[in-house]
């Protein structure tokens, strides 16, 4: 299963020239955030969701270990990566009642994501 290669560290090594180190930190910590705490909005009210939760963890970290690099060459997103942060925080309250009046549609929005996951890693380690 080579697409597992993808998921062998959450982050990267830091050492010799690497577009990793930096921001580094300073963009996962929001990402993982943002995705920790959306999962746990939208899943949370559901107790059959909740095992759910892990997938918006993982996703977190390692789709933000990607957009890390992204920020690399070009910084403006690390400002877009905070505000979704921010965004999320403020948005809480919502999430949580959006989450306990459509779990369908958070259940579908956990698959995609479980998807984009799945894609970012196959695209990852293709030949």
């Amino acid at each position: 299963m080579k697409w597992l290669y993808y998921f062998r560290s959450p982050f990267p090594s830091r050492q010799g020239f690497s577009a990793y180190r930096f921001p580094g930190l300073l963009v996962h910590l929001p990402l993982i955030v943002t995705s920790a705490l959306t999962g746990l909005l939208l899943c949370g009210p559901h107790a059959p969701l909740r095992p759910l939760i892990v997938l918006w963890l993982v996703a977190g970290v390692y789709l933000g270990r990607d957009f890390t690099i992204l920020c690399h060459y070009a910084p403006p997103l690390i400002i877009l990566g905070w505000g979704a942060a921010f965004a999320t925080l403020v948005k809480g309250p919502w999430l949580q009642q959006f989450g306990r009046q459509h779990s369908a549609v958070v259940l579908g929005a956990t698959l995609a994501l479980g998807a984009l996951l799945g894609w970012a890693a196959h695209r990852a380690t293709r030949d």
